[in-house]
């Protein structure tokens, strides 16, 4: 099986997304104690605001503590996004399609893409990188589990398919 995951967040983001969760907790439970069914405007609109606080907080809890997990079971021919937000976990197991191969990609000066290419012309975006040695160590590594090309598509048209054994001697 080869799993390929974002970096867990640090200890900061996380405490930081506990505690935007317990404040949501904490208005949604203060929301239901004060519950009142009256039509007057300054308590509808007051009903609105406090809905858009707890939203802002779950949204800022979410993108604090998020993790993309990708598995691919190579025996079964299966592959696995999983999304998940502390233990909750969402995802599901689907046929692997053909795999092509893994290209590196430069988005722009600064950011590197990691993409796997199946079928004709499509593909999953594994992962995005600042730093062009780690997209291009990322991308030997899964290119070398999953038994495919490396794409080399850092330079404007100038793609090139990389010799993965060399890299890993050191030449280039």
């Amino acid at each position: 099986m080869v799993i390929v995951s974002t970096k867990d967040k640090p200890l900061l983001f996380v405490v930081l997304a506990g505690l935007f969760f317990i404040i949501a907790v904490y208005l949604i439970g203060l929301s239901f104690y004060n519950l009142q069914f009256s039509l007057e405007p300054n308590l509808i609109q007051h009903r609105v605001s406090l809905i858009i606080i707890i939203i802002l907080f779950i949204i800022a809890g979410v993108s604090l503590s998020q993790k993309n997990t990708m598995f691919f079971d190579l025996t079964n021919k299966k592959f696995k996004d999983q999304f998940s937000v502390g233990p909750f976990k969402v995802g599901s197991w689907q046929d692997l399609p053909p795999l092509n191969y893994i290209s590196i990609f430069s988005v722009d000066a600064r950011l590197f893409e990691v993409n796997l290419w199946y079928d004709k012309n499509e593909h999953f975006n594994i992962y995005t990188f600042k730093n062009r040695d780690k997209a291009f160590e990322t991308g030997i590594q899964i290119a070398s589990q999953l038994k495919i090309k490396l794409l080399d598509a850092t330079e404007r048209n100038n793609y090139k398919y990389v010799n993965i054994d060399a890299l890993k001697e050191g030449e280039k």
